[in-house]
């Protein structure tokens, strides 16, 4: 019986998709919540359908940047897995370092691949300005965060933008690809356009994957 209820609990989990956070640190406990219910299934806990779709996203925003011999931040790193990605690919990088809010997500990240991680909020605990070659969010905006997700994604992307010194990766969820009433969306192009406004000219989109997330990458002019 207890068993039976705790695999109703755990696909409840599995689905379970808050329609928005008041603040990252909800969001960042979430994803603690995700941990403890669903551990032992890497890809439920980060929201992938599978490690190779996981995969393909990092493929498709790894190829942006030339990384051997870069520095790198990895912000949401989640459990790790794009280091994991990284090493796997023998791309000879000069250091990674993985940042999240959530204490479980860095706890898993730090038992699986090492002493590379740090529990951070990287919006009241900066970094310096160009302190990373190449800045990396990925599968972390697509939640409606704050009364005001696009100012809080902005505000994100901004400070990120800031601490790159070549530039930063990122990627986002196309509207109208799946119904998801939690889904935060920007369309592509818009997405590409507001970051030359506000970042820099020099950005690629990349909309090949086939699935709702996206890839944009802006470079310091």
């Amino acid at each position: 019986m207890l068993a039976k209820l705790w695999n109703r609990i755990r696909r409840r989990m599995a689905s379970y998709k808050p329609k928005r956070f008041r603040d990252h640190y909800e969001y960042a406990a979430f994803f603690d919540a995700r941990n403890i219910i669903l551990a032992g299934d890497d890809m439920a806990v980060l929201e992938y359908t599978s490690e190779e779709v996981q995969q393909k996203i990092f493929r498709h925003a790894v190829e942006k940047f030339a990384l051997t011999d870069r520095t790198i931040l990895d912000v949401g790193c989640g459990l790790g897995y794009l280091k994991k990605y990284l090493d796997a690919q023998g791309i000879r990088y000069r250091s990674y370092w993985g940042v999240d809010l959530s204490e479980k997500m860095v706890a898993g990240a730090i038992k699986r691949f090492g002493p590379y991680f740090e529990r951070r909020d990287v919006l009241t605990q900066p970094f310096a300005a160009g302190e990373f070659d190449v800045v990396f969010l990925l599968s972390v905006l697509g939640y409606p965060i704050s009364d005001d997700p696009f100012g809080y994604m902005s505000t994100l992307l901004r400070e990120l933008f800031r601490v790159a010194r070549e530039g930063l990766v990122f990627t986002h969820l196309a509207p109208g690809r799946r119904q998801e009433p939690s889904d935060f969306t920007v369309a592509p192009e818009d997405m590409a356009q507001w970051c030359r406004r506000n970042l820099s000219q020099d950005v690629t989109l990349d909309d090949t994957l086939g699935l709702v997330t996206y890839v944009v990458a802006v470079r310091k002019s």
